[in-house]
């Protein structure tokens, strides 16, 4: 059997068997036979894999805002304790987060803003009778979002 059949060229490996394409990509760079490489796709997943974990982390702040929000200023005792125990739970997965890549520490004042507005324009439908303010009235350091319980403090 010709060997091109065996071993395809690793950009069509890529879009007929994308575990494969890892396993050879991996290998070529361990043995660093970088003419094998291929670097057009491993760059566009290198970059996708960075979006994703942006978008994970900005999905868990505006997850753990939303929840804060309905806890601070929704007047809804009874959903107290699911609000918390949600917060309790969308905390550490921020910390896991940020463990993994410091760096996205960095994005958090970047995304804060924009974080905030999304959270209003989806609780706001929802809870018409709860004025939620135009913009974060609390800490914007994120070890104070991840530590601190703004209900059970003046602010």
């Amino acid at each position: 059997m010709p060997k091109a059949l065996i071993s395809p060229p690793s950009a069509a490996l890529y879009d007929r068997d994308f575990l494969l394409w890892i396993e050879a990509t991996i290998e070529d760079l361990r043995s660093g036979d970088m003419e094998k490489v291929d670097l057009e796709n491993l760059i566009e997943e290198m970059t996708s894999l960075g979006k994703a974990q942006k978008n994970a982390f900005k999905g868990q702040v505006r997850a753990l805002i939303a929840h804060i929000l309905k806890r601070y200023y929704v007047q809804m005792p009874l959903e107290y304790h699911g609000w918390e125990r949600t917060i309790r739970h969308i905390r550490p997965e921020i910390e896991d987060l940020v463990e993994t890549s410091p760096s996205l520490e960095k994005n958090y004042a970047e995304i804060l803003d924009t974080a905030y507005q999304q959270c209003l324009k989806q609780l706001q439908p929802e809870y018409k009778d709860t004025q939620f303010p135009a913009s974060w009235q609390f800490s914007r350091e994120l070890d104070d979002l991840l530590n601190v319980d703004f209900w059970d403090r003046d602010v």
